[in-house]
């Protein structure tokens, strides 16, 4: 009997035990079609099966921010059965890995078979946001409405007028949700980040003022008016902003953002050993962002200490290049300053490497429109204090994106898992949920690939036992099914593969041993044959 799968939250309890209910009923339907000696219900069955296990791996990927990882899963789900819930399901990984035009076009897909559904109205709408395509998304959002009242959609719908500068009209949303809810400065925070979100920051310090008026420590709330004024001012450090910081760093003498920003504001003033206290403490906090490396490294190189601003530009890189340079534009400037460096200290062919990643980079940029070519660093300097620096990122909500085509059936990278912070309990949870869906996987790919053998349709077979052994190489009999399979398939340096494993594992298997003797031979005497018509 098939086991019941571990849920890995309490908000998840009620959608994973549907997972499990529904994933014992298409397993009992392959089970009893098998014993029918029902072929191709066997296989239909396996490939629901399958699909679903697919399905709720994207989830469990989802839950662990894995977002590549749970698209390309979402994705070979519905090549195996097209159904509304996965193209939703798939919008939404795409949009949390920030390809919001996937989003939009599998949200489309989802609504097509299911227009009443609220939730991938609103998925569709913030994809739209991410488009700028704002009018677009304000439909997208007010049909999600009309459906369901959601405060979550309220705002995301406020937020899309604020970017199409219809100011009353968000304004009104934000007043109907301070009457539901009562005043709260957490509201008026969220309200902050709209505004700011949509570049209007003397109205976002507003909402941070009146904030603090209902609550004078309510958490990153002198942050934030702080940022507001640095981005009201282009950047440029202001008293202002510097004494929010400050205060922030009175309620928590921990907060990272506050001391980056406090260490670039006195590097940008020319502050150098104030910036190294502030960069300093900021690198302890988060010792994995590289922007706080970077602007350390400037200010040493600044200070002609070019020693050690190389091992921080170097220490900086790292950190860029294994998160994704398209997270951390600013690191374009300690590609050029450690360039520099190199180059003047007799290291030309690694300085020119460096120096020529900073013009890929700047050429990238501006194709993105992301930073214009006024921004390139004054020589001798590495930086120019107008520069704008990338925001934490916990604060500017970067998604990181993947390294290439994401492969489902591989075990999680210990990195990516490691950015959800998750509890020993949750990482127990998860292990358990990994195990028991890769068993189900393995198993119904075997089913799925042996209903297909039976039925001579080998080359499909080889591939499902091929899917079967990068999910669960340990399902009984597969390593001989599948080196079968790939012999009669005419695949036979996988036949032999397979083959040899299978006979580690049962020595005493002799039709297998006949078919590898016989693979042996017939190679052995085709090398044999190569050989001679090479021969002069």
């Amino acid at each position: 009997m098939l086991a019941t799968p571990p849920t890995l939250a309490s908000q998840q309890n009620q959608e994973g035990s549907a997972g499990g209910n529904e994933l014992q009923k298409l397993f009992a339907a392959a089970r009893a079609a098998k014993e029918a000696g029902d072929l191709p219900a066997a296989a239909s069955a396996n490939q629901k099966l399958i699909a679903l296990s697919l399905r709720e791996m994207g989830k469990l990927r989802l839950f662990e921010n894995a977002y590549p990882e749970a698209a390309e899963l979402y994705r070979r789900s519905l090549e195996l059965e097209d159904v509304p819930d996965a193209h939703a399901d798939l919008a939404i990984a795409h949009l949390l890995a920030n390809r919001p035009a996937d989003s939009a076009v599998e949200t489309r897909k989802a609504l097509a078979s299911d227009p009443r559904n609220a939730a991938t109205w609103t998925v569709q709408g913030e994809a739209l946001i991410k488009t700028k395509d704002y009018r677009g998304a304000v439909e997208a959002l007010h049909r999600s409405l009309e459906i369901r009242p959601d405060p979550e959609t309220s705002y995301a719908l406020a937020s899309c007028f604020l970017r199409l500068k219809e100011k009353e009209k968000a304004a009104a949303i934000f007043r109907q949700m301070i009457a539901v809810a009562g005043e709260r400065s957490d509201l008026y925070l969220l309200f902050g980040f709209a505004y700011r979100d949509a570049g209007m920051a003397d109205d976002a310090g507003q909402q941070y003022r009146r904030a603090l008026a209902l609550n004078p420590r309510a958490p990153n709330a002198h942050y934030h008016l702080g940022l507001s004024y640095l981005m009201g001012n282009e950047w440029a450090p202001t008293p202002e902003g510097r004494s929010e910081f400050l205060k922030e760093l009175e309620l928590n003498p921990r907060n990272f953002a506050a001391h980056y920003l406090l260490g670039y504001m006195a590097f940008s003033s020319n502050q150098e050993a104030e910036a190294d206290h502030y960069l300093g403490i900021a690198a302890q906090l988060k010792p994995s962002s590289p922007e706080t490396w970077l602007y350390l490294g400037l200010n040493a190189y600044r200070r002609k200490q070019n020693q050690r601003a190389e091992k921080l530009f170097r220490t900086a890189i790292l950190l860029a290049e294994q998160d994704g340079i398209g997270a951390h534009n600013d690191i374009r400037k300690a590609y050029t300053s450690l360039g520099r460096i190199l180059m003047g200290s007799g290291r030309t062919q690694e300085g020119k490497r460096y120096l020529q990643k900073a013009r890929d980079l700047q050429q990238l940029m501006m194709a993105d429109s992301q930073q214009g070519s006024g921004m390139a660093e004054p020589a001798g300097s590495g930086v120019s204090s107008a520069d704008v620096p990338n925001l934490p990122q916990e604060e500017a909500h970067i998604s990181l994106p993947g390294t290439g085509k994401a492969d489902p059936t591989a075990p999680l990278n210990a990195r990516v898992l490691s950015r959800a912070n998750f509890t020993s309990e949750q990482k127990k949870l998860i292990a358990a949920q990994e195990q028991y869906l890769r068993s189900v996987l393995g198993a119904s790919f075997n089913d799925l690939a042996t209903a297909e053998a039976i039925q001579e349709q080998y080359a499909a077979a080889l591939g499902h036992y091929q899917e079967a052994e990068r999910w669960d190489p340990k399902v009984p009999n597969l390593m001989r099914n599948l080196g079968f399979a790939a012999y009669r398939a005419g695949n036979h340096p996988e036949a032999i593969r397979a083959l040899k494993k299978a006979l580690v594992i049962s020595p005493g298997d002799d039709a297998a041993r006949a078919v590898l003797n016989e693979l042996r031979t017939s190679n052995d005497g085709a090398a044999s044959q190569n050989k001679k018509d090479k021969q002069p």
